[in-house]
């Protein structure tokens, strides 16, 4: 059994491609298990005619991932290497998976289906974060990005420059309403650019709201709808509309920071999230690309991470940054697939023809599916990528599995008492992200 601390731990190599398990890991399942055990024989014990006292509060494990992987020399490409290797497969996605791992796919996906009609309420009893909600922000994405900056340091400046940022599929707002509050509450001063679909009337929760923004936040901030106004990123010409305004009014610089939260609404779809969210973080990173500097730093959402062109989304950040993390900050809900990439140093500025080969393949979507392109074998000659994205898909599956286990007790017994102490973690939190109590 290795411990986190050993140095050989992610440097083992198995039949499997996964390290070995760590000390962290087995704790961790070990704790679930009695956690799944103690809460059947209280199930077992509801009709006895005893007095059921409230359980005690469970630990909870408050780290976060934190670990990059650097693309080595030997393994990076230069840009127009990279464009060469692009070539463009059809097929369904779901047909062409890069990590799989049967047993945890079906206990997920059981697990799903008992818990698709859980009630808000029991949901939020069995989230340990839950309480922390929005915090004093429009919604809880900006409480997403508050947990990462704190951990990775984005809104870092040097000297007294205007911290500039850009902020895609945003809507209502919470990312850029954070990034202006947090700078400003500093004495620093900021400005974002952003672009998000423009809903319908009776969605319009989902359009911009900086009306709503806290009235300390200055609203340094440019909406663009690109050339049809719609602010759809699948169309070319609002990509490159965008990008074209961000380097217009920063005068070629770019931008220091560049956050995309795109979406849908998955209610009844959730297996299928990695799926129908692909060509939205394609188009998400094209954006990326035509506005972010070099140096600069770039946080996209991403779902699951089983299919090849997922893997061939992160490799390609992986072979574009100087470094890369796969994380999951602890104001996301534990239950769902959600997980944030936070890439690091942007290596070459708005690379024209790779810009052009990723927009080419995302209009191969009006006509096919794809469902990978970057050749199977040029991921798996660099096996610390390989390592480290199936690292990641195996933690991640283990603690949304440990939630939804934890999740199903409140379905059969809706009056359970919270299982933490919510109320205190939502303090440690909020001091933890310096946000106000």
């Amino acid at each position: 059994m290795y411990t986190d601390s050993d140095p050989d731990y992610r440097s083992t190599k198995t039949c499997s491609g996964i390290p070995p398990p760590s000390s962290r890991d087995f704790e961790r399942v070990s704790s679930r298990d009695h956690r799944w055990d103690r809460s059947q024989q209280q199930q077992q014990q509801r009709h006895m005619p005893t007095h059921r006292d409230p359980p005690r509060p469970m630990p909870v494990d408050m780290r976060i991932s934190t670990d990059f992987i650097h693309c080595k020399p030997e393994q990076r490409l230069a840009i127009d290497d990279l464009v060469a290797t692009i070539r463009i497969k059809a097929g369904d996605a779901a047909g062409g998976l890069f990590w799989d791992m049967p047993e945890l796919t079906d206990q997920l996906t059981r697990l799903r289906e008992r818990v698709k009609d859980a009630t808000s309420e029991a949901r939020g009893k069995s989230n340990p974060f839950e309480r922390i909600n929005k915090s004093i922000f429009i919604n809880r994405a900006a409480t997403k990005l508050a947990a990462l900056d704190a951990t990775f340091g984005l809104t870092r400046t040097q000297g007294n420059e205007t911290f500039t940022f850009a902020d895609l599929c945003g809507g209502p707002g919470g990312f850029t309403e954070y990034l202006l509050w947090r700078v400003h509450s500093w004495g620093g001063s900021a400005y974002g650019y952003g672009i998000t679909l423009k809903a319908s009337p009776h969605e319009d929760q989902l359009n911009w709201h900086t009306d709503k923004f806290r009235p300390d936040v200055p609203l340094n901030f440019t909406k663009v709808d690109g050339v049809d106004g719609t602010g759809d990123l699948y169309r070319d010409a609002n990509i490159r509309e965008f990008g074209s305004i961000v380097q217009q009014y920063t005068r070629d610089r770019g931008v220091d920071l560049v956050v995309a939260d795109g979406g849908f609404d998955f209610t009844g779809r959730e297996m299928h999230q990695e799926q129908l969210a692909r060509r939205l973080i394609l188009c998400e990173i094209i954006t990326m690309l035509t506005c972010l500097r070099r140096g600069g730093s770039f946080v996209c959402k991403f779902f699951d991470m089983s299919q090849q062109f997922t893997a061939n989304l992160v490799w390609i950040l992986y072979q574009l940054f100087d470094t890369i993390c796969i994380t999951k900050p602890l104001s996301s809900r534990p239950a769902n697939s959600e997980r944030y990439i936070v890439c690091k140093d942007l290596l070459t500025q708005h690379p024209a023809r790779l810009i052009q080969a990723l927009s080419d393949l995302n209009q191969r979507f009006e006509k096919e599916e794809i469902s990978s392109f970057i050749p199977a074998a040029i991921l798996e000659s660099d096996e610390e990528f390989v390592d480290y994205i199936k690292m990641r898909n195996l933690r991640f599956a283990s603690k949304q599995i440990e939630a939804l286990e934890t999740l199903v007790p409140y379905i059969h017994d809706p009056h359970r008492p919270a299982a933490h102490d919510q109320e205190s973690i939502r303090r440690i939190c909020l001091r933890e992200w310096r946000l106000p109590e």
